[in-house]
């Protein structure tokens, strides 16, 4: 018999067809939660509880049927004493211990008093300082020797005293008795006795002589603990990413500005997302007059026109093709050269590398905020640097150019191209430091050699450290066009807020700024979330094109 098919006890399961009563009770519990919510799915669709339609009203029951199959399909097991029924169990009280917790403590509004009590903290937080000399006494008392007994307890009391005092200068004894009564109202109360009765379930399933009852070998144990040990993600993840984003899919097929009802419209989002009409452009005719009614843009080429719904989409997916085109390069290929540079074994190099990846650390908003100065048409530095620039250059030749001044932000010749130049200079820095982690796994012994048969610099940057970057540079290049595909807070930051964030013309728009424009000053939220699948259903065709071609090299073994 193998280590996985062993107890963790060696103690005899039970023999007896008199079952326990601690499991008697559980079984009993499993029984009410299924009966409990087999009823509130009935409730829900004759209306008799909650108020939900559409697709709350589906998920809601659907999540409550779960439950109730779940704890059906446990009872059988329980009885038979198999270790399914009690892994089973376990997940499943456990999980609902932390959602009616979490609902209880909604309901109490507890999580607005947490915030009031940060805010009192932040003024009263100079009590705190008693608890940490009560700390430093206690952690000393052994330097007293024969006296250390009676440090210690000094330092102990000090401790509880300042806890005291913190405690009602932030007004948490009002706050446990205003808690206290909360928690009687009929709605919390039920919720937090759901919540306990789901943890004693847990708790008794948890115990050793349920180990010994079902008999579960240590891989299944282990097992149970791995996923009570991953649940803070799994709940996170299905709370903050799985549900909104399963729910932005359904808003995608709908018409709903964030507050009223809901209103479905099947593809129709889509279909004005991508809908567009050709037609030949006559003499004297205005591109206008041609489309029919509804397509209120149009784009020329030649004599034949293009009128889409949403222009601003095709605006929008031009500007962010153009910006990746010539951003993601410069990005690239000069924290390449930059990170050979940084690799080198010349004395301060390791200050440099640090001084590259500050502004990626700085936080890009600060980092923003004074490019935005710089771009400055009158005041900033980069049209005074070209002005200083050209006066050098009239003096040393004795011509008299004038020193071009660009609009940056307000002209849409230059507005793109400011974004473009702050990307790249941003996001070199960190580029080059990922080029540097790998060019100092490529083995040395390869340059020794290199250098034994006479190879140039450029030729073993060429012939050895670029090949055997290739997965690095995969890396770099993937997540540079997944980052410049998605952005949004440069032109937010920089043309605001005397110009909008699509900039002037929409020479800044982009598909995730007008996502934002639709969603949050359109109140569209249909459509965003419609604008929001496009976009990562390109992103994610980029990506996975990407990953082909990487998959050919290592085939050809490139």
């Amino acid at each position: 018999m193998t280590q996985a098919d062993t107890t963790i006890t060696t103690e005899p399961s039970t023999t007896s067809k008199s079952q326990p009563t601690w499991l008697i009770g559980i079984v009993v519990w499993q029984v009410i939660l299924a009966l409990g919510a087999i009823g509130l799915a009935i409730g829900m669709i004759t209306g008799a509880v909650f108020d939900l339609r559409g697709v709350g009203l589906v998920l809601a029951v659907a999540l409550a049927l779960i439950v109730a199959f779940y704890a059906l399909y446990s009872i059988p097991r329980l009885l038979a004493h198999r270790n399914a029924g009690r892994t089973m169990s376990t997940l499943l009280n456990y999980t609902l211990l932390v959602v009616f917790t979490v609902a209880a403590l909604q309901v109490m509004e507890i999580f607005r008093g947490i915030d009031a009590v940060a805010t009192n903290f932040r003024d009263q937080w100079q009590w705190s300082l008693i608890i940490i000399v009560g700390f430093l006494i206690y952690s000393q008392a052994y330097r007293f020797k024969k006296q250390e007994k009676t440090v210690q307890r000094v330092g102990r009391w000090v401790m509880i005293g300042g806890v005291a005092i913190l405690a009602i200068a932030l007004g948490l004894i009002p706050g446990t008795i205003e808690f206290l009564r909360r928690l009687i109202q009929p709605d919390a109360l039920l919720l937090a006795g759901l919540a306990a009765a789901s943890g004693v379930a847990f708790w008794l399933l948890r115990r050793h002589e349920a180990t010994v009852l079902f008999e579960t070998t240590v891989d299944q144990a282990e097992a149970v603990d791995g996923y009570l040990f991953v649940s803070p993600n799994v709940f996170g993840f299905l709370a903050f990413f799985a549900f909104p984003l399963i729910f932005s899919l359904f808003v995608s097929f709908t018409a709903w500005d964030g507050l009223t009802e809901i209103t479905w419209l099947g593809p129709d989002n889509y279909i004005e997302i991508f809908s567009i009409q050709f037609a030949t452009l006559g003499e004297g005719q205005a591109a206008s007059d041609v489309l029919s009614t509804g397509y209120s843009q149009a784009f020329r080429f030649g004599d034949v026109i293009m009128g889409a719904r949403d222009p601003n989409f095709w605006i929008g997916m031009r500007n962010i093709i153009f910006f990746a085109l010539i951003a993601i390069p410069l990005a690239t290929f000069p924290a390449l050269f930059l990170a050979a540079l940084l690799n080198s074994k010349i004395p301060g190099m390791k200050v440099f590398r640090a001084i590259y990846f500050i502004p990626y650390v700085a936080g890009l908003l600060g980092v923003l905020l004074i490019w935005k100065q710089l771009y400055n048409a009158s005041i900033g530095f980069i049209n005074y640097g070209i002005l200083r620039l050209f006066d050098g250059i009239n003096a040393v030749t004795g011509a008299n150019i004038t020193a071009p001044q660009p609009e940056w932000l307000s002209d849409p010749n230059f507005a793109m191209w400011s974004i473009i130049i702050f990307f790249a200079w941003f996001m070199t820095g960190y580029n080059a430091v990922l080029f540097v982690a790998g060019m100092q796994g490529i083995p040395e012994s390869l340059y020794e050699a290199a250098e034994i048969d006479g190879a140039s610099w450029w030729k073993k940057f060429r012939n050895i450290t670029v090949p055997l970057l290739r997965p690095t540079t995969f890396f770099v290049v993937a997540t540079t066009t997944i980052l410049g595909l998605q952005i949004f807070t440069e032109p937010f930051v920089l043309m605001g807020p005397q110009l909008p964030p699509s900039g002037p013309n929409n020479s800044t728009l982009t598909p995730v700024v007008q996502l934002y424009q639709e969603g949050f000053q359109r109140f569209n939220q249909g459509y965003a979330s419609a604008l929001a699948w496009v976009l990562f259903i390109f992103i994610f065709g980029i990506t996975l094109l990407y990953f082909w071609r990487q998959r050919r090299n290592e085939e050809a073994g490139l």
